[in-house]
């Protein structure tokens, strides 16, 4: 790696994520040009992913915590090896790039995956927007997944004076045929005849995925059969709620390293989420021709509501979102046009190549005023 310039991504996350996913892709797609390493928690899937992806070139970060002697450590790992810039993923990740940043005079980019604060109070957002602005000094660009994240920052008084960009958020695309084989395969498993509609979520189990308002549509349509992906704080919780509810259309899946191919084997795709940035379940759901019913909020209007690719609700109306599903479960005609439409503008706007492309512009851009 001694001839390509050095970047060291770090994320606080390498559990499942659309923030690890999101890097993993980066990786993948990264020009010959630019040689990755990265610091993350030794944690599944995505930490060998990553080791396999650098070659070895992980260094080892604890989940969602800062850590002094961890910082220190990362410096002199980033000094060691010759590292020409830091990109931070995540409001955790910003802590420890902030500090590599200051330490060695390294240009910082700066990825938020999501302007986290709805769920803050006033005197906390006023905090947190303290914080992000005084560090701010040890960023030099600031990255974001969508055109409607980029606005909330602006809303919220975030990163005012750093320069800023979209580079929105991509996905693979999936063979028409590989989706076919995909969907027999999963159906298979869960003993589903192919007539058998399917509404799948892929999610984390917590306040931001609103799970329980999702939980609610489930009661709603006791006729259609609800997949649920992933785990998180409230899944236990929700699991009981559904055993004591005598609940029968819900399955929990529990957590998989690589959800795409249960994708495939859905006719919609639902999320409840109260905020996204560029939401890549949805994304993967396009890629594969499932339509989408989302929350009308932050990441999925631009995706959804803008693309014509799936039907919005309005968040805290559970009533107008099993409204929706039916509509779309009883029109199966429907449901073809939204799935092509959605598997159209994902191969065209929103692919993996060009998403890895454009971010390697700002590496380059960053590192030329280095040199300078």
């Amino acid at each position: 790696m001694t001839n390509k310039k050095l970047v060291l991504l770090i994320s606080v996350r390498a559990d499942h994520g659309g923030g690890p996913r999101h890097v993993e892709l980066l990786l993948k797609y990264l020009s010959a040009s630019i040689g990755a390493y990265v610091a993350c928690p030794d944690e599944l899937p995505y930490y060998q992913r990553f080791e396999n992806l650098t070659y070895g070139c992980v260094f080892t970060l604890p989940h969602r915590r800062f850590d002094f002697g961890y910082a220190m450590r990362l410096v002199s790992f980033a000094r060691e090896q010759n590292i020409a810039l830091v990109h931070a993923h995540g409001k955790g990740a910003g802590i420890y790039a902030r500090f590599v940043s200051a330490r060695l005079s390294l240009p910082c980019v700066h990825t938020p995956h999501g302007v986290h604060v709805a769920q803050y109070g006033s005197m906390k957002r006023r905090l947190y927007r303290l914080y992000e602005n005084f560090t701010a000094r040890w960023v030099d660009h600031v990255l974001f997944v969508s055109d409607e994240e980029c606005e909330a920052a602006k809303v919220e008084g975030l990163w005012q004076k750093i320069p800023r960009s979209v580079v929105v958020n991509g996905v693979e695309p999936i063979a028409d045929d590989v989706c076919a084989g995909w969907r027999d395969e999963f159906r298979r498993r869960l003993v589903m005849k192919d007539d058998q509609l399917i509404v799948l979520t892929l999610s984390r189990f917590d306040y931001q995925k609103n799970m329980n308002e999702a939980y609610e549509v489930v009661r709603m349509l006791p006729d259609h059969l609800f997949v649920w992906i992933g785990d998180g704080p409230e899944r236990d919780a929700l699991e009981r709620r559904m055993q004591a509810d005598g609940v029968e259309n819900l399955k929990f899946l529990g957590k998989l390293d690589d959800p795409t191919p249960c994708l495939a084997a859905a006719d919609i795709y639902f999320s409840s989420s109260r905020w996204e940035g560029m939401p890549l379940a949805v994304l993967e759901a396009m890629a594969v021709g499932v339509p989408v019913i989302a929350s009308d909020v932050i990441g999925h209007q631009e995706l959804v509501g803008e693309t014509g690719s799936g039907l919005l609700y309005p968040l805290g109306v559970p009533l107008q979102a099993a409204q929706a599903l039916r509509r779309l479960s009883e029109d199966k005609f429907l449901r073809r046009r939204l799935g092509a439409l959605g598997q159209q503008v994902q191969r065209e706007r929103y692919s993996a190549e060009k998403m890895a492309a454009a971010i390697e512009v700002v590496y380059q851009q960053m590192l030329k005023k280095r040199i300078r």
